[in-house]
């Protein structure tokens, strides 16, 4: 039995060493994660990111062996990307976030520590094509501000702008999550999308309502992009105001 207890006395010990040497290990081997400030604020709902904008890159950049995760924060000001071993923003991040026609800017160290208090919590990050959830909350603010101004001067009633605001909001639902790239999605929010915007009126109130409709619609665009400075579209050199 001395034995027994001595032996016991002796293997004990190692195997807690062991496990805080398993521990520290594995804290050792905790995942690098990079922080870039980007401009992929949402030019129609400007407190949230531009899941249209950022979907595409995010995709990529999973796609890539060096990445593990990659994020965009609720206000599309920021990418995170969780690499499975080291950082390799010039070889991997800097190519693909360009590729996808997105300026960025790398956080330093002591900068990220504000990001880290708050990653990865739910509605506040999203991950890859999580972002398609901001494209939702988009959709809506769309339809919103689409009737809106049509409704204020008293050009539409109640009952008709609830049948265009609901059907413009299912449209854009299908839209935005739709994957392109960005010169797509440029030409799409240019051409396709307003002439949709426009056809989806005139079933309720005219044509004659409706280009009255769409001229306020535009100018209050104008004013409030004027107002919140969110008029270029990011990655591109066009004003998201100028519908000539």
């Amino acid at each position: 039995m001395k034995k027994i207890g001595l032996l016991g006395a002796i293997i004990i010990p190692l195997l807690v060493i062991a496990g805080f040497i398993v521990v520290n290990n594995g804290k050792a081997k905790e995942n690098v994660t990079s922080f870039y400030k980007t401009p992929l604020v949402c030019n129609a709902a400007p407190e949230i990111g531009c899941g249209s904008r950022a979907k595409p890159a995010l995709l990529e950049l999973e796609k890539n062996q060096a990445v593990k995760e990659a994020w965009l924060n609720r206000p599309g000001t920021v990418i995170a990307i969780v690499w499975k071993d080291k950082a390799n923003t010039e070889n991997v991040a800097k190519p693909l976030l360009e590729a996808n026609n997105i300026s960025f800017t790398e956080v330093n160290e002591k900068d990220a520590s504000q990001y880290q208090k708050d990653f990865r919590q739910a509605n506040l990050w999203y991950r890859g094509a999580d972002v398609d959830k901001l494209s939702l909350e988009e959709a809506s603010t769309i339809a919103q501000t689409t009737i809106k101004p049509a409704l204020e001067s008293n050009l539409i009633t109640a009952t008709e702008g609830e049948k265009i605001r609901a059907e413009i909001e299912a449209y854009f639902k299908k839209e935005l999550v739709i994957l392109r790239t960005n010169d797509q999605l440029n030409e799409d929010s240019e051409n396709k999308w307003k002439l949709a915007m426009v056809e989806i009126a005139e079933k309720h109130i005219g044509k004659e309502r409706t280009e009255k409709a769409m001229e306020l619609y535009l100018k209050n665009c104008e004013k409030q992009c004027k107002k919140d400075g969110s008029c270029t579209q990011p990655g591109t050199k066009k004003d998201c105001c100028d519908h000539k």
